[in-house]
């Protein structure tokens, strides 16, 4: 969607383009998400990467909601792991957003 005086992108699809992920959804009942719940849940995960996963229930319909990254993404993730450990890291631990360790 972009502005129709000035045919800027709006802020919602300048995010689109820099989120390095997409939404995923799977279940019963897909077509009762609408839209702008899904851009909602969208954000949501942006706003807050300490959370994994959703689940949704609409009436007697469960929806996980995850976010998808590309193949290479992880490709990529798996190289900066290995550089780093080849530099002679011994040890990486990830913590989450309270700063705990998974």
């Amino acid at each position: 969607m972009a502005d129709a005086m000035t045919d800027t992108p709006t802020i919602e699809q300048r995010d689109d383009r820099a989120r390095t992920w997409q939404l995923v959804m799977t279940g019963n009942g897909l077509h009762r998400i609408t839209p702008e719940t899904q851009a909602d849940m969208t954000r949501l995960l942006d706003l807050d990467p300490s959370i994994s996963h959703l689940t949704v229930e609409i009436g007697d319909d469960q929806i996980h909601i995850a976010r998808d990254w590309p193949s290479d993404r992880l490709e990529e993730a798996d190289r900066l792991i290995d550089r780093i450990a080849a530099s002679g890291v011994s040890t990486i631990d990830v913590h989450d957003r309270n700063g705990a360790i998974p």
